[in-house]
């Protein structure tokens, strides 16, 4: 069960009549009945966006809670790639890719000062008084590593070490606690799931040696311990690390993921690759594997398309063209998260690439 955040924007709109045939999504005539225009909780600060869209059942908004929550001028001040996941106490553990940590000037400049730039950071975020996801910022407890949190005029002063390095990772122990940060190799996180009362992350290893161009590495799956409460030294304390659970993954399976009640954990990735040659950029498509059982550490199975079109579930990791020809949608997307509501799954997209569009499609099957 994962809670999402995607650019602060909240979209109320019918799911449009979008069926799964064969290897593409096909689109058909919309619905012409007018939906009752929403009425959000005052309480969620949603302010209405006008937009251009011509389904004038599409309701835009921007989360200015949230907005307020993360605009902060001490430790963590920014970052991308988030994901969350709920846990089964009421807490939702929160990852980030790159990140700023130290100071930035309050609104409306936001200008950053003395910053750093750890590569991945967590947190954790406590219920608030009606069970929710807390909205204030003492429910949000960084988990960071800082480098001194004393001396406001001192170096780095609420600075932060990167929370999982690579093993590939070319800074020194000193440096370390200096508080660089490894460039070359470093992780991304992907996403996470409850197992037998722990948490597993998978975590995206990413090579950036070659003229800054982010080449996938290999892929890591963290379990950290949920013994005790936030703030107490057992609880998300990093339990193991199998920095070859992948040995190389230029796919990224498991960059979002779905429970499923069927059994299976399913995991999904935006394959980007070029459809004509002469391309000038890569098509992304969604595609799915799945683990034999909610535990990560089950085999997997891969969703591809045979020679002829036919999907079927395979054991062995696919090669570059099945799963360039195994694409599941006409448009290209990146970020799919995948949830279910009644029968029907519903997958959301955005436009590749940094899109301002967003898609939603569904299916019978995860």
């Amino acid at each position: 069960m994962r809670y999402f955040l995607l650019f602060s924007l909240f979209c109320f709109l019918p799911f449009s009549r979008a069926r799964a045939q064969g290897d593409l999504t096909h689109e058909v005539e919309a619905d012409t009945l007018r939906w009752p225009v929403p009425h959000p909780d005052a309480s969620w600060k949603l302010e209405y966006l006008p937009h251009n869209n011509a389904n004038h059942n599409v309701y835009v908004y921007k989360d200015k809670l949230y907005d307020g929550l993360f605009t902060r001028t001490l430790g963590w001040n920014g970052g991308d790639g988030v994901q969350t996941t709920a846990l089964p106490d009421g807490n939702v553990f929160w990852s980030f890719n790159d990140s700023f940590y130290g100071k930035a000037t309050n609104n409306p400049t936001r200008i950053r000062q003395s910053c750093n730039f750890p590569r991945n950071t967590i947190m954790v975020q406590t219920p608030g008084d009606d069970g929710l996801p807390g909205t204030k910022t003492t429910n949000l407890k960084w988990l960071a590593d800082f480098v001194q949190r004393t001396n406001s005029s001192g170096s780095g002063y609420y600075h932060a070490r990167t929370h999982l390095r690579h093993p590939k990772g070319e800074k020194t122990d000193a440096q370390i606690r200096n508080g660089e940060i490894d460039q070359t190799y470093l992780y991304w996180a992907g996403d996470g799931t409850v197992v037998d009362g722990q948490l597993q992350v998978l975590w995206a290893g990413v090579y950036n040696g070659t003229e800054n161009l982010m080449q996938s590495d290999n892929r890591a799956l963290a379990i950290y311990s949920l013994e005790g409460k936030p703030g107490s030294s057992t609880y998300l304390k990093l339990l193991s690390v199998d920095h070859n659970f992948f040995e190389k993954d230029p796919i990224g399976y498991g960059q979002t993921l779905w429970e499923d009640e069927d059994g299976h954990t399913y995991l999904y990735a935006c394959n980007q690759f070029k459809k004509n040659p002469d391309d000038a950029l890569n098509t992304s498509s969604p595609v799915v594997a799945r683990s034999q059982t909610h535990d990560l550490r089950s085999p997997w199975e891969y969703y591809v398309a045979d020679a002829n079109g036919n999907f079927h579930w395979q054991s062995t990791y696919p090669t570059t063209t099945e799963v360039n020809r195994s694409a599941i949608s006409s448009r290209s997307v990146s970020t799919a998260w995948v949830f279910k509501e009644d029968d029907w799954y519903y997958m959301t997209a955005q436009g590749y690439v940094f899109g301002k569009q967003l898609y939603i499609m569904r299916s019978r099957n995860p």
